[in-house]
């Protein structure tokens, strides 16, 4: 699947483009703001599409990763991780969740036992393999980090954290309470 995917396509994209409806002439601060989002959205898939190929190479997808770096960075801390925590913290199905641990452990990754509270949640434990795949992983996220972010300045890259930030917030504040 990955094969079938060019980087250039996406790459050479106009978000606006991509959209289903028409952008009104008429009112120039809509139409950037549907730009902005539209954006905001080819960046996130140019970004996972280009870390799926790369982990492809090791037989990883970014899902994967995802949770592998957040199990890693949470182990050794006093609470046993979960795959119900998982589930929650990534905001997916427990067969979703459960079948992107099946393929950690296949790999070796990760271990999952009985919970020590309730043995019908699956603690979740780190193996070896897993810590020399995290230099990999903290490597590759540190080279398309310089990339995305090369020529940017502090101030530049504060005000665009605030900017987003705001945007983030404004999606998760409940449309009832206005």
């Amino acid at each position: 699947m990955l094969q079938d995917i060019d980087i250039a396509d996406i790459e050479c994209m106009d978000p606006v483009d991509q959209m289903d409806f028409q952008v009104s002439p008429d009112d120039p601060v809509e139409n950037t703001m549907l730009r902005i989002a539209a954006t905001m959205g080819l960046i996130g898939r140019m970004q996972k599409v280009r870390l799926d190929m790369d982990l492809a190479k090791v037989g990883l997808t970014s899902a994967q990763v995802q949770v592998l770096v957040y199990i890693l960075r949470r182990s050794g801390r006093e609470k046993e991780i979960t795959a119900k925590e998982l589930e929650d913290r990534f905001q997916v199905s427990n067969p979703t969740m459960s079948g992107i641990l099946k393929r950690l452990e296949k790999k070796n990754f990760i271990e999952r036992r009985p919970g020590s509270a309730d043995k019908r949640n699956k603690q979740i434990l780190i193996k070896g393999d897993a810590q020399q795949m995290r230099k990999m992983i903290e490597e590759r996220i540190r080279q398309e980090k310089d990339r995305v972010f090369q020529g940017f300045t502090t101030e530049e890259l504060e005000r665009l954290l605030q900017l987003i930030t705001k945007i983030l917030h404004n999606l998760k504040t409940d449309r009832s309470e206005e």
